[in-house]
C-alpha cells in the first residue's frame, strides 16, 4: 500500500509538470512540486495553487501565502460552502471565504488570553494578559495600554500590579464611561481611568463602588489571588539570596567570652518543590582575651515557607547537627525548632535579612543556659546559671548580698525580710502591745507598722529569690528567708546571671 501511495503521488507529480509547463519553468515547477506540506497533501491542492499562481509575480512569496490558504481551507472544508477547491479560482476569492472562520478561531484565541473576573447581562470584567488581549478589549479607549507596540501593558502589569476592564456590553462606544480600566500598582492601590483615560476623581470613585459593588467586589477578590501569587514570587527571591546575621551576647555569664549565632543563607531546594529552602548556622564561643574559638558548633537549616498573604507568610525552621565540625559540641538544636509570622519587607535584602536576624535571636535565645554552653564558660561543670531581670546579677560575694549571706551563715534563718534589715542596722524596732513596729534609725523616730516597710528593697531580693540564693518560706502570715537552691554555688563563685 504504501507502495501505491508513492506511485500515485509521482504520477500526480508527472501530470501537474505536463500540464503546467507552457507556463513555469522546470526549476519554478520543481520548486512548487518539492513543497513539503504540499506532498502531505498527496498533491490535491497543488493544481489549484499553480492555476492560482502568476508567473509574473514573486513565485516564493505567494506560494508561502498560498500553503497557509489550503492549510486553512483542509481546515474548514466541511463548514464552507464550495466544498471543492478547484470551485475558487484566485487566492483572493478562497481568502474572502475563509475569512469569518479564521477570524471566530482569532477571537477564540483572544478569550483565552484574558480572564472573566465578572459578567451579567449589562456588564462584563475581563483581565487580560496579553497586550493583544489589551488592545482588543481596549478598543475605542484612549488608554495607552491598547496601543500595540508600545510596551505599556508589559510595564503595568509587571509585578504585583494587575489591570482589569469593566466594559458596558450595551455601548461600549468611546463615551467617557463605557469602558472603565481598574489598575493596581505594586502596593495594591487601586487608581480608576475612563475610556478617555482621564483618572476619576474620588467622587466618581465612589459612585462606582456604590452602584455596583458585586463588579468591584469581583475586582478586589480577583486581585488579592493574584497578590498572593505575587507573594509566592517574591519569596522564591527572599530564600535564594546569599547574606550572612547575627545575633551575640557580649561578656556571656559575665566572663570574657563572646556567644556568637551566624546564620548564612538562603538557598531553594528545587527538588523539594516551591515552599523548601535552606541555610546554615554557626555558633561560636569566643574569647575576647584571645579571640580565639574555645566552642564551635554547626547546623544546617531547613526551611519551610508559605504565603499567608500579600504581606504575610509563615515559616517554619528546622535544624540537622554537622557532625564533621571541628570542636563540634552538639546544643541539640535538632529536637527544636522555630515557628514564625514573617512580614514581607519593602525589599528582598531586607526581607530575608530580617528572617536571618530573627532565626539568629531565637538560636541564642534557646542556647545561651545550655549546660554544655555554661561549663564552656564558666570553666566548671558545677556552674550554675539563672536570669536576671533587673540590674542585679550577684556576680561578686560583696555589698548587701554578702550582708544577706553572712545573716543566713550566722544561723539567722527564722527571720523575715524586716528582721534582717534591722540586723544590718537598716530598720530598727520597738513592741508596742505585743507587736512589733519599724522606723528608720535616727533621733526622730517614726514608729509604724510592719505594712509600711514591705516595699524595702523589693528589688534586690526578688533578685535573690529569682537567683536561687534565697528562698521563701511561710510559716503561718510570716515569709522566713531561708538559703535557696543555689546558695552555696554563689558562695563558691560558681552562680552566672544571663
Amino acid at each position: 500500500m504504501k507502495f501505491i501511495s508513492i506511485l500515485v503521488k509521482e504520477g500526480r507529480k508527472e501530470d501537474l509538470k505536463k500540464k503546467y509547463s507552457s507556463k513555469f519553468d522546470d526549476e519554478v515547477l520543481d520548486f512548487v512540486l518539492g513543497i513539503s506540506d504540499l506532498q502531505d497533501f498527496n498533491h490535491k491542492y497543488t493544481d489549484f495553487i499553480l492555476k492560482a499562481l502568476d508567473p509574473k509575480t514573486d513565485i516564493s512569496y505567494w506560494v508561502d501565502i498560498a500553503v497557509d490558504l489550503v492549510k486553512d481551507f483542509d481546515k474548514y472544508q466541511s463548514q464552507l460552502k464550495k466544498k471543492d477547491i478547484n470551485q475558487y479560482n484566485t487566492f483572493s476569492e478562497l481568502e474572502d471565504a475563509l475569512s469569518p472562520f479564521i477570524e471566530k478561531e482569532k477571537q477564540k484565541e483572544l478569550e483565552k488570553q484574558a480572564d472573566k473576573i465578572y459578567e451579567d447581562n449589562k456588564f462584563l470584567v475581563i483581565k487580560p494578559k496579553t497586550e493583544e488581549a489589551s488592545c482588543k478589549y481596549g478598543s475605542n479607549t484612549k488608554w495607552c495600554v491598547s496601543s500595540h507596540s508600545s510596551g505599556h501593558f508589559g510595564r503595568y502589569t509587571q509585578g504585583q500590579q494587575a489591570l482589569y476592564f469593566i466594559i458596558n456590553k450595551a455601548n461600549s462606544t468611546n463615551r467617557t464611561y463605557s469602558k472603565v480600566a481598574v489598575h493596581f500598582d505594586n502596593e495594591g492601590n487601586p487608581k480608576y481611568w475612563d475610556s478617555q483615560d482621564a483618572q476619576m476623581s474620588q467622587r466618581e470613585v465612589n459612585v462606582l463602588n456604590y452602584a455596583f459593588p458585586e463588579i468591584i467586589n469581583a475586582i478586589f477578590k480577583d486581585y488579592e489571588i493574584i497578590r498572593v501569587s505575587a507573594a509566592d514570587k517574591v519569596l522564591i527571591e527572599v530564600f535564594d539570596s546569599n547574606g550572612e546575621d547575627s545575633a551575640e551576647i557580649k561578656n556571656y555569664l559575665n566572663t570574657t567570652y563572646r556567644l556568637s549565632v551566624l546564620v548564612r543563607g538562603f538557598e531553594n531546594s528545587p527538588d523539594l518543590g516551591f515552599g523548601h529552602a535552606q541555610g546554615r548556622v554557626t555558633i561560636s564561643l569566643i574569647s575576647s582575651e584571645s579571640n580565639s574559638k574555645n566552642f564551635f558548633d554547626e547546623y544546617q537549616i531547613f526551611i519551610t515557607y508559605k504565603s499567608k498573604d500579600s504581606k504575610l507568610f509563615t515559616a517554619s525552621v528546622g535544624f540537622m547537627s554537622n557532625d564533621n565540625t571541628p570542636y563540634h559540641v552538639d546544643l541539640g538544636l535538632e529536637e527544636w525548632g522555630i515557628d514564625a509570622v514573617y512580614l514581607v519587607l519593602n525589599t528582598i535584602y531586607k526581607t530575608a535579612g530580617g528572617i536571618r536576624t530573627h532565626i539568629a535571636t531565637r538560636i541564642l535565645d534557646h542556647i545561651k543556659s545550655n549546660p554544655k554552653l555554661v561549663q564552656k564558660a564558666a570553666g566548671t561543670e558545677t556552674a550554675k546559671v539563672w536570669r536576671s531581670r533587673s540590674g542585679y546579677t550577684f556576680g561578686k560575694n560583696k555589698g548587701m548580698i554578702k550582708k544577706l549571706v553572712d545573716y543566713l551563715d550566722a544561723g539567722y534563718d527564722n527571720g523575715t525580710k524586716l528582721d534582717f534589715l534591722e540586723y544590718i542596722g537598716t530598720l530598727t524596732s520597738r513592741v508596742v502591745d505585743g507587736k512589733k513596729q519599724y522606723s528608720r534609725p535616727g533621733t526622730y523616730q517614726q514608729f509604724s507598722n510592719p505594712s509600711r516597710w514591705k516595699g524595702q528593697y523589693a528589688t534586690f531580693f526578688a533578685a535573690a529569690v529569682l537567683s536561687g540564693i534565697i528562698q521563701y518560706q511561710k510559716e503561718g502570715r510570716r515569709f522566713i528567708i531561708k538559703p535557696g537552691p543555689n546558695f552555696e554555688a554563689f558562695k563558691r563563685g560558681e552562680l552566672k546571671a544571663l
